[in-house]
């Protein structure tokens, strides 16, 4: 569904069919009748669809022989180092995922469903296709992941849905997981190996963007009441390609009977992990009480943790949270040479950007200004002036 959405989406057709056509000699056994992408409705929605008839006389291939196949197959291509990369890693996600819910070493393992030429049309076409798209360099984000419901019957037995595989390669990973609907199976390993290794997380809310181009891609799997469709959208952003925005979680509450040792080293704490911003804001609460706002910002990945640390080290027994889009400027850091009261340091500087990649901020780190006014013996306010002064000058002469 993928592959189609992108063919639907403007990708060249002819070269992803010549490249799926490839893979076959790099799977003894196994032959391509037909590859086709064809326009058909569903529920009322016109989509592409992908058919790919084939005949495989093997019905399991150890992964890294597949692997390696592979490897030689995307070397035959004309496809770009970061193309080839992002199809070994799709079957390199799949190997790993099956070895390790099946106890076995990675080098060992052996694919059941996954090890027929269908597993190579999905990754080589879709690399081919991205290629062709331009959008290797592209961020590319997800809506939560729809996985259905009911059970799977494959080689291993009847199974819940999703099954491990498909739990085991989300796993630790930025993704949201959504079944119901249908009670079938909507998300495969290899989907999901593929949208791992393709988008950056998921998403509850598309972020500011202008649509260029849509694809759909239609799936072969016919549901009573819901259209078997996959959307793949490009789009463009309004802001200067050096900034960007991305998804965090805001998380706050309020504390009334702690002090402000206790809120200190709550914020050291949250400090010392992976937050990306936390403040204390005191203020006046229900009674009349002082009370102090907490508020922190973090990766989806790091809720967990922050709301540990928060719980154990505040004692509050609740807090809120949602989803919020920031706005990231473009920034760097560099080392200037300075030289102080005789004395010669190198200071790390911060400098910000503004969309039109015009400088907005130039600003010295704190803690070498400090280790200046140390050595110096004079005032941090005073080495302060004297680094920034430099420092702009150097700048702006550079």
């Amino acid at each position: 569904m993928l592959l189609a959405s992108l063919v639907d989406a403007g990708a060249n057709e002819t070269r992803i069919i010549d490249a799926i056509l490839a893979c076959q000699n790099f799977l003894k056994g196994s032959k391509i009748e037909s590859v086709r992408f064809s326009k058909t409705i569903t529920h009322g929605f016109s989509a592409m669809a992908f058919s790919l008839d084939y005949t495989d006389h093997t019905r399991q291939r150890r992964g890294m022989d597949m692997y390696r196949s592979l490897a030689a197959c995307c070397d035959s291509l004309d496809l770009e180092q970061r193309a080839k990369v992002f199809a070994l890693e799709c079957l390199k996600t799949v190997i790993v995922a099956e070895a390790f819910i099946h106890g076995e070493d990675a080098n060992h393992v052996y694919l059941d469903e996954t090890s027929s030429v269908d597993t190579f049309a999905d990754l080589v076409g879709c690399a081919a296709a991205l290629q062709d798209l331009n959008l290797f360099e592209s961020r590319i984000l997800s809506t939560k992941v729809a996985v259905g419901g009911g059970t799977v019957t494959f080689s291993h037995g009847t199974v819940p849905n999703p099954t491990s595989a498909v739990l085991e390669i989300f796993k630790g990973k930025h993704f949201v997981l959504a079944g119901g609907q249908v009670s079938e199976e909507i998300t495969t390993p290899t989907g999901a190996a593929i949208l791992v290794n393709l988008a950056s997380e998921s998403i509850n809310h598309y972020p500011t963007f202008t649509p260029l181009k849509i694809g759909y891609g239609a799936g072969q799997k016919i549901f009573g009441h819901l259209p078997n469709i996959l959307r793949f959208i490009i789009g463009g952003s309004s802001l200067a390609s050096e900034a960007y925005s991305d998804t965090s979680c805001l998380i706050e509450t309020t504390v009334d009977d702690i002090s402000g040792e206790i809120i200190g080293n709550l914020i050291e704490q949250l400090s010392a992990g992976a937050v990306k911003d936390v403040i204390a804001i005191p203020g006046i609460g229900k009674k009349n009480r002082p009370t102090h706002l907490i508020r922190i910002i973090c990766d989806h990945a790091n809720l967990n943790n922050v709301l540990t640390t928060l719980f154990r080290e505040a004692g509050t027994i609740g807090a809120r949270f949602q989803e919020i889009q920031r706005l990231v400027l473009p920034r760097g850091i560099v080392t200037v040479p300075v030289n102080i009261s005789g004395y010669d340091f190198n200071v790390r500087v911060k400098i910000s950007r503004g969309l039109n990649a015009e400088a907005l901020g130039v600003k010295p780190e704190f803690d070498d200004v400090k280790d200046i006014a140390s050595t110096t013996g004079i005032s941090v306010k005073r080495a302060m002036e004297l680094v920034s002064a430099q420092i702009t000058y150097k700048i702006n002469v550079g």
